[in-house]
């Protein structure tokens, strides 16, 4: 919130995590103090052709940086910036299997996305873009962030302690669809006292397996990790994850998590 940094840290440097805890990145895209270029950036995500897209909370904009910007870093002018009158405080994004970009509009309460063949016209210029669907839902209390299942479904965490899935079929234009599957909070027992399995969920990934991860930016301490498989997420209800992470009670190995995901480790 009112700075703005990407960090870049080589798959080696994650490898050796376990030698060196807190390695420097090897390469910073940085703001150049006037906080209109990276200012409270958010949702970050690569398209196929490498560039690196990015929702600057606070401006509030769209940006990508080229390959080539990234291999450089520094104070660098994005190489495309997409503003709109959709945007008031975009967070999380991410592509479907379509090469769309969906992204999470935080304050409105809406989803957008921006179609492939859209963002190949706006690569490389700045301007003015609206988007190409906007989904909205009287189901959305503080929607935040969004993943894709394999059938191309798409899962929301709303702050308000609830998932919310929406089928393929009617993300195809805007709209205001019903959420297929809700999943809604239960109590877990944990170590240290009762937490919720859903306590303002900020992050959602998919692992290899079809399991949905849900960070939990709140818990009886200081945030926790909830596991669904995918029997959990078939029909409405609060099952009990699969699997619950939960930090200590100092919140030193879990303290507030946000966005996720899921990658090789090598």
């Amino acid at each position: 919130m009112g700075t703005g940094a990407i960090a870049e840290f080589t798959a080696a440097q994650l490898a050796n995590l376990g030698n060196n805890s807190a390695p420097d990145p090897n390469t910073t895209l940085l703001d150049d103090g006037s906080l209109t270029i990276l200012n409270c950036p958010w949702g970050a995500q690569f398209d196929a052709a490498g560039n690196l897209w990015i929702t600057n909370r606070m401006i509030p904009n769209l940006v990508s940086y080229s390959p080539a910007q990234l291999a450089v870093g520094g104070a660098l002018t994005p190489d495309t910036t997409i503003t709109s009158t959709s945007f008031s405080s975009p967070t999380s994004i991410a592509f479907d299997a379509s090469a769309n970009l969906w992204i999470v509009e935080n304050q409105n309460q809406q989803i957008l996305a921006y179609k492939a063949a859209t963002l190949a016209t706006a690569l490389g210029h700045v301007g003015q873009v609206n988007p190409d669907i906007i989904i909205s839902s009287s189901s959305f209390g503080d929607p935040r962030a969004i993943a894709f299942d394999g059938a191309g479904n798409l899962w929301l965490a709303d702050a308000t302690g609830k998932l919310l899935e929406f089928v393929a079929a009617d993300l195809a234009m805007s709209g205001t669809p019903t959420p297929k599957v809700t999943i809604t909070a239960t109590a877990v027992v944990t170590q240290d006292g009762i937490a919720l399995s859903l306590d303002f969920p900020e992050g959602l990934a998919f692992d290899p397996a079809g399991n949905l991860w849900v960070a939990n930016l709140d818990s009886d301490n200081a945030g926790s990790l909830a596991e669904f498989t995918p029997a959990q997420l078939a029909s409405s209800g609060n099952p009990s994850p699969a699997v619950f992470l939960d930090s200590d009670i100092f919140g030193t190995n879990i303290h507030l998590p946000a966005l996720l995901t899921f990658g090789p480790i090598p």
